[in-house]
């Protein structure tokens, strides 16, 4: 129904077939240009880093200070005359804090942060003690205790639109010293010589774990003994058959650690030139001017272009290749759901009283189509949004095309009476019935048409061997209700029939569709009428006493 046309209908909702190919030529010139940008920039870059160093004027000297080298200059009365030392609290001042006056207080006040973090040494050795077991219970009890620090924000200011109230650093101060102490107070032994110790002094065990390879770089040296720290303080203390491993720091393995960092070999003779938090670059005029011979330029240059180069280019291809398959995937399962798309479009595009072709529902057909059996293929395969987009249009285009082909009619059947042998909306009702009996005919069924026998229902019946169904063919325009079920469930007790169908050129209503599950009567199109006979004569035989011929035979399930 429909003359088929060279765009489809749906122009307006999606884009024009035209505009792939468009799409296609322009990614295909972007694509190239991507990649004489990513060699050109790649090199540039690389190139930029390393032509400083062969500029005659321009002779930079650069020196690395170990971690030992500044701890010990920070010692010294110099440099602790030019520097003192800034605490953060235990989470990132980065994040906006504006809201909370506590959280504000400590990002903005080294001495309340640093009180903060003598707190969390107690805590961090109780959860030690108590195990992970016990963690929960003991933050909601620290939890509690720190409600008594809303008493250290005072009354919003007069005049303040924010309406943000500060918080009082010595109140702050003074409530965490009483915390730490009633926590402390549950600490013995090396626990306690643990938490006593000076929040300075930790930073510096922690950076003597790292330099000793038990503590990773990337966790810091912040004062905090948290998870990370405490299997590193186990793995030092397990590596020493002499100490007892609790994960806690005394004194005396404090003592140890320290005097193995400071055996450790120069930091600056083994490792290369580098700049971080721990290790800084300084300027040392007295040292030798940096040189490196320009040869090794070029060559490394062109390397790191080239494999810029084949790494895009083989993503390309692997992306065509992924591309390439899903297309063939998509295009596999629309052609194998050829005549239910058929079928679809015939019954869902209709005409109005004033000829005008309605196609919303068709318009909505395709697009349940494509989200339930299309959609799930281009995700599972690709992950390009526009790959993803530019399938999903071939698919609507395919859809469109193959559903637009002429239903496959039955032709050349053995006459079995002077009746039309191919399906048209025109046909007279029994015309309609005859050419259902002519398919089942044709599939191997011997088929009549009852016409006006008044066989309770049934407008065909068919046998093959033993096995005998009954149809009742509906030629509509409208939509076909569950009466037709219910007579043809009726037919089918009458005639001892072992299934029974309802073929139609049109489409069943909801009823119609909850009575067919409640009788076990097919619901199905004429022109899969023969397959859904099929389907009733082999589940047939597989039922027990499906073929002794019993008019009371058990209904169809």
């Amino acid at each position: 129904m429909g003359r088929k046309s060279s765009k489809p209908f749906w122009a307006r909702d999606y884009r024009k077939a035209a505009y792939n190919r468009r799409y296609y030529l322009k990614k295909k010139m972007q694509d190239k240009l991507a990649s004489i940008g990513i060699m050109a920039v790649g090199g540039t870059m690389f190139l930029g880093w390393l032509l400083p160093t062969h500029n005659p004027a321009y002779k930079p000297d650069i020196h690395v200070i170990s971690t030992k080298t500044v701890q010990a200059a920070a010692a010294s009365p110099t440099y602790a005359s030019f520097t003192r030392n800034v605490y953060l609290p235990d989470f990132s001042c980065t994040v906006d804090h504006s809201k909370d006056s506590i959280a504000t207080l400590l990002c903005e006040n080294s001495d309340a942060a640093r009180h903060e973090l003598i707190f969390d040494q107690t805590y961090y050795a109780l959860r030690q003690i108590v195990g992970k077991d016990g963690w929960k219970a003991l933050r909601q009890e620290v939890l509690n205790d720190e409600n008594t620090l809303a008493e250290c924000i005072a009354s919003p200011e007069v005049g303040n639109t924010l309406n943000i109230p500060k918080a009082d650093p010595a109140c702050y101060i003074t409530h965490m010293d009483n915390l730490t102490d009633k926590y402390k107070a549950r600490l013995s032994g090396s626990s306690l010589e643990e938490a006593n110790r000076p929040i300075d002094e930790h930073i510096t065990l922690q950076q003597n774990l790292i330099d000793l390879g038990f503590l990773k770089q990337n966790q810091g040296a912040d004062g905090v003994y948290g998870e990370g720290t405490r299997s590193a303080i186990l793995k030092w203390q397990q590596s020493n058959a002499t100490l007892i491993a609790d994960g806690f720091i005394s004194d005396a393995d404090a003592e140890k650690i320290a005097a193995m960092a400071e055996n450790l070999p120069s930091l600056a003779a083994q490792q290369p030139p580098r700049i971080n938090d721990a290790n800084r670059a300084v300027f040392n005029p007295f040292s030798i001017p940096y040189k490196q011979n320009n040869n090794s330029i070029w060559p490394v240059l062109l390397l790191i272009s080239l494999i810029c180069g084949g790494i895009f280019f083989y993503r390309k291809i692997q992306r065509k290749k992924t591309f390439d398959a899903t297309k063939s995937l998509v295009s596999t399962e629309i052609f194998r759901q050829k005549l239910n798309l058929q079928i679809s479009r015939n019954q869902k595009i209709t005409k109005d009283i004033y000829g005008t072709l309605k196609t919303n529902l068709w318009v909505k057909e395709v697009g349940y189509f494509l989200e339930t059996r299309i959609d799930g293929i281009i995700a599972s395969n690709v992950i390009n949004q526009k790959d993803r987009q530019t399938l999903r249009l071939f698919a609507i285009n395919l859809v469109e095309q193959v559903s637009s082909d002429p239903l496959p009619v039955h032709t050349q059947f053995d006459a079995y009476v002077s009746n039309p042998t191919v399906f048209d909306i025109r046909m007279n009702p029994f015309d309609y019935e005859q050419h259902c009996a002519l398919i089942l005919k044709n599939a191997g069924w011997d088929a009549h048409a009852t016409h006006k026998s008044g066989d309770q229902g049934a407008d065909v019946i068919a046998q093959k061997g033993n096995i005998r169904i009954v149809v009742q063919c509906k030629l509509y325009t409208g939509t076909v209700g569950n009466d037709a079920v219910q007579q043809v469930f009726a037919a089918q007790k009458f005639q001892g029939a072992q299934g029974a169908i309802v073929a139609t050129n049109s489409t069943f209503s909801q009823s119609a569709r909850q009575a067919a599950s409640a009788t076990g009567v097919i619901l199905t199109h004429h022109a899969q009428l023969s397959n859904a006979a099929e389907e009733l004569y082999y589940n047939a035989l597989q039922t027990p006493h499906a073929t002794d011929g019993a008019t009371d035979h058990p209904s169809w399930s």
